[in-house]
């Protein structure tokens, strides 16, 4: 099954190798492995919570395939579309972090896909505190291992092994404040995911490769819909509920196109104007 993409626990060394550039940088077992923490938190969630989670993310693809697809289209890089790296990200609220640290998530393995190790360090400092401030970071360590240390040299590989660093059912979700964590990061990748997917559309001139970009967006009622209904879950949470209530509205405009053929360029034009709105709202 798909799991939620928390964060990258592979150190800034692989990730300077993997993504090209300098001679690589020789790693022992030793100085790659991180240190097994072992999570004693008790386990206190709610199965049926846990298992609407489960069957969600079960049905949602990941967000990483999604950005790995949009390379295909003939788009050269543009690190214009992506938060900036440097930015100061204010936000209080456990929710909004977790959010955020999913859109971080997305413009990484952008730049990783287009091998644009510079802008890939640049955001995995911002990904690390992140993932270390939400008390992400131990479970990812425990997930990669000596698996990226074998495969500096293969980026599918690596990206492979980033699509599966998301929460697993017996090591984080432990609780139902985790559950709800990881519900607002998988958010925040498919918010960043349907941004990117709009900017990018917006390149392309070919008339063949735009009707592909078409289709992807419409394609993506069927996992907003998904997304929807496992954060409907949380009515009490008002900030969920804001976010909830945004991404229901680009849902039923996208929905409403019935083939993506009849996607007209205004209708494409309204939809990312509110995925963009949206995005940059989460961001301030």
């Amino acid at each position: 099954m798909n799991k939620l993409f928390l964060a990258t626990g592979i150190s800034l060394s692989l990730i300077l190798t993997s993504c090209g550039g300098d001679k690589p940088i020789e790693e022992t077992a030793e100085n790659v492995t991180p240190e097994t923490v072992v999570d004693t938190t008790p386990v206190t969630v709610n199965e049926e919570t846990k298992f609407k989670f489960d069957f969600a993310i079960a049905n949602i693809p990941s967000p990483v395939a999604s950005i790995n697809e949009l390379s295909n289209w003939g788009v050269d890089y543009n690190n214009t579309f992506l938060v900036d790296a440097k930015k100061s990200i204010t936000a209080s609220l456990e929710f909004n972090k977790a959010v955020i640290l999913g859109i971080y998530n997305i413009d990484m393995a952008y730049a990783m896909i287009n091998n644009r190790g510079e802008d890939v360090l640049k955001y995995m400092k911002t990904v690390l505190t992140t993932s270390d401030a939400l008390g992400l970071k131990g479970a990812v360590d425990q997930m990669v291992g000596k698996r990226a240390e074998n495969n500096l040299s293969n980026k599918d590989s690596l990206l492979s092994i980033l699509d599966e660093i998301f929460t697993k059912s017996d090591s984080y979700l432990r609780t139902n404040e985790r559950v709800y964590t990881a519900s607002a990061v998988f958010a925040g990748s498919w918010v960043e995911s349907l941004n990117l997917t709009c900017k990018i559309t917006e390149s392309v001139t070919d008339a063949a490769t735009k009707e592909k970009a078409y289709k992807h967006l419409w394609d993506q009622r069927f996992y907003l819909k998904n997304l929807t209904e496992l954060l409907n879950d949380y009515k009490d949470k008002k900030e969920c509920v804001a976010l909830n209530d945004e991404l229901k509205k680009i849902h039923t405009e996208i929905d409403a196109i019935k083939d993506p053929k009849d996607m007209k360029e205004e209708q494409f034009k309204s939809i990312s104007e509110k995925i963009y709105t949206l995005r940059n709202n989460l961001i301030k």
